[in-house]
């Protein structure tokens, strides 16, 4: 097979043809089943003639690739010999019930339990299995259990969005974002439109995409009737607001999420996490981007005593930003401290954005010539490569 010649005139690792495969799979509306590490596999054995991709994976090579099955080497007539590599089984959409929707909806929560304390890698490939399955059933669903369904879905979809930005995919996360909004759209419930634009405005400020995160986050409090929903659009606003280097209208945003956050009233049930902990840390990320780090040094202070044990990988994050701000407020021997808090809770809660968290931490710390500094410097180093 000539699929390593192929990849190697454009330049590409392995690495850069699996994220490809992966993203086009996400464009085509039939994300990947499979983890990286079992794709890597698979690419190795066709690339050493061992086995024949099935026919979903020779469409994909050949799209990103920009080749025929011929060029490739995939011709069937030209491998007789080769053994074919099966077909991952196509999800069974089965019958749609609402009881077969309860234990999706009680799945979904298992697995966003799972995210926030260990990170997105461990619930990211049965999310995408979980959509896989649920387009069936919404494509088969009776007109009365079809808002349910277009519900359910687009709350893996949402889910499956979420874990690819935590995870570091930017488009992929775009992607599953803009089809979430869609699908609450058809599913009718506000409260679930509300958090997917909040979602999708997310993925839009982690992108660059400055203005059409305040877009989107403007959707999503115009849409919000809950206390929790509310805060969350707040939030996202304020983000984009600093970003933007609007101060005024951040420190406002910063002041109605809390509000909002601490009013005690209705709740949603999309975002258990949505605690005061949370957004205090939230809001000090504007703080930092603001060049405010006492704010954000007080309010991460105020978060981190009471934060949720479920929420691991939240308090890693709100860790390495504590340190940044401390360190750039001039306490240099409490920023190496609750640094090297950071690194470890790091390591048992891995996602992208905690990585980028330290990494930043690590880039300011690189002006200090302590002894303590270097050494965390290094920690970090080993965790960020590890």
């Amino acid at each position: 097979m000539k699929i390593a010649a192929l990849r190697r005139s454009r330049g590409w690792s392995q690495q850069r043809l699996i994220v490809a495969l992966e993203r086009q799979a996400e464009t085509d509306g039939t994300p990947l089943s499979l983890t990286r590490a079992s794709l890597r596999t698979s690419l190795s054995r066709w690339e050493n003639g061992h086995h024949v991709p099935d026919p979903r994976m020779r469409a994909l090579l050949c799209s990103v690739l920009r080749c025929s099955e011929r060029e490739l080497g995939l011709d069937e007539s030209a491998n007789p010999s080769v053994e074919h590599e099966p077909a991952p089984p196509a999800a069974h959409a089965g019958a749609t019930t609402p009881e077969t929707l309860t234990i999706f909806e009680e799945m979904l929560t298992s697995y966003a339990r799972l995210d926030a304390l260990v990170g997105p890698g461990a619930a990211i490939g049965s999310v995408r299995e979980g959509v896989r399955t649920l387009d069936g059933m919404l494509r088969r669903a009776s007109s009365e259990l079809r808002p349910r369904v277009a519900a359910t879905t687009a709350r893996y979809v949402e889910l499956a969005g979420w874990l690819a930005q935590d995870a570091g995919d930017r488009a992929a996360a775009a992607s599953w974002s803009a089809r979430a909004t869609d699908l609450a759209t058809l599913a009718g419930d506000p409260h679930l439109a509300s958090y997917v634009w909040m979602r999708r405005s997310s993925a839009s400020t982690d992108s660059g995409l400055d203005d059409d995160g305040l877009l989107f986050a403007e959707v999503a409090r115009t849409q919000a009737v809950t206390s929790d929903l509310r805060a969350l659009a707040w939030r996202q606003q304020a983000y984009a607001h600093a970003l933007a280097g609007r101060q005024r209208e951040a420190a406002a945003a910063i002041a109605a999420a809390l509000d909002h956050v601490a009013s005690g009233g209705d709740l949603s049930g999309l975002a258990p996490y949505c605690g005061v902990p949370y957004v205090l840390s939230e809001t000090a990320a504007s703080w930092i981007v603001l060049g405010r780090p006492d704010r954000a040094v007080h309010a991460l202070e105020e978060a981190l005593p009471a934060w949720p044990a479920e929420q691991g990988r939240d308090r890693a994050i709100g860790l390495a930003r504590l340190a940044r701000a401390q360190l750039l407020g001039g306490d240099l021997d409490a920023a190496v401290a609750r640094g090297s808090e950071a690194v470890l809770a790091i390591r048992s809660a891995r996602s992208a954005r905690a990585l980028a968290e330290i990494d930043r931490l690590r880039d300011a710390l690189q002006k200090q010539s302590t002894g303590a500094a270097r050494v965390l410097v290094d920690q970090i180093r080993c965790t960020l490569h590890s």
